[in-house]
């Protein structure tokens, strides 16, 4: 369970009356003095126990005592907006297994109604990332942006965006690349991840030419023709598993 510091009563106590009391009650069947997994908003992970339970309301007395886990490596991701319901399960995906930023671009066969889903505002987001931090485990919100104009994010913003000073590895998915993540991955030490991943039916050519001009690496997610929400799944879990063996 996500907590924030408006749901504090002070000192080490925090009252829910929403969805969160909801799931306390009716899923985890929680009685008072009963102890659940907590987390505070890009902070630290702890403990709680169940003080009391009504029907509206759910009291917890929280210690958080322990730092929320680390995920290597650090990634961002750009992504072509898909179409609505699409977006809300990435934002779930993406805070769930620790992307960094999630920055979505209008892509040339992205719907340009697509750009209107209050799903692309900060209130149209924050469920859908708080569900996903619940999800895994996480306390650290990610970062969203919403960008309508492709050519001028990918030549004017990128670079600004991706700090100087650290080292980064630009992945772009590809399904005409010939190598596997494993070999675009290379001798990268520690990198900082930034991966751009495609609309369902994938970047144009003249979208993946203005990529690779800003230095993103071409590589192949697999024979399938997968959709977005698969490829973002498919590509942070292929992460995992390369940069474990590179350790």
């Amino acid at each position: 369970v996500i907590l924030t510091g408006d749901d504090s009563c002070g000192g080490d106590r925090f009252a829910l009356s929403d969805h969160r009391a909801a799931h306390i009650r009716s899923i985890l069947r929680a009685e008072p003095g009963r102890l659940i997994r907590v987390g505070m908003l890009n902070g630290r992970v702890g403990i709680a126990e169940v003080a009391s339970v009504d029907e509206g309301r759910v009291e917890l007395i929280c210690h958080f005592d322990t730092d929320p886990p680390v995920i290597y490596p650090a990634v961002d991701i750009i992504c072509a907006v898909p179409r609505p319901k699409t977006i809300r399960k990435i934002l779930v995906i993406a805070a769930m297994m620790g992307v960094k930023r999630l920055m979505f671009v209008r892509a040339n066969r992205t719907d340009k109604s697509y750009l209107s889903s209050p799903l692309l505002t900060s209130a149209g987001w924050m469920p859908h990332l708080l569900e996903g931090l619940a999800q895994g485990g996480l306390t650290r919100l990610p970062q969203v942006s919403v960008h309508p104009l492709f050519r001028p994010f990918v030549e004017d913003q990128i670079d600004e965006l991706l700090i100087k000073e650290k080292n980064w590895l630009r992945l772009l998915s590809d399904p005409e690349a010939t190598q596997q993540l494993d070999a675009a991955w290379g001798d990268c030490d520690n990198c900082h991840i930034v991966g751009a991943i495609g609309p369902e039916g994938g970047w144009v050519p003249f979208e993946c030419g203005l990529l690779g001009r800003q230095g993103f690496v071409g590589f192949s997610l697999g024979p399938w023709t997968l959709r977005v929400e698969t490829a973002v799944t498919a590509f942070l879990a292929q992460l995992q598993l390369v940069s474990s063996r590179q350790r």
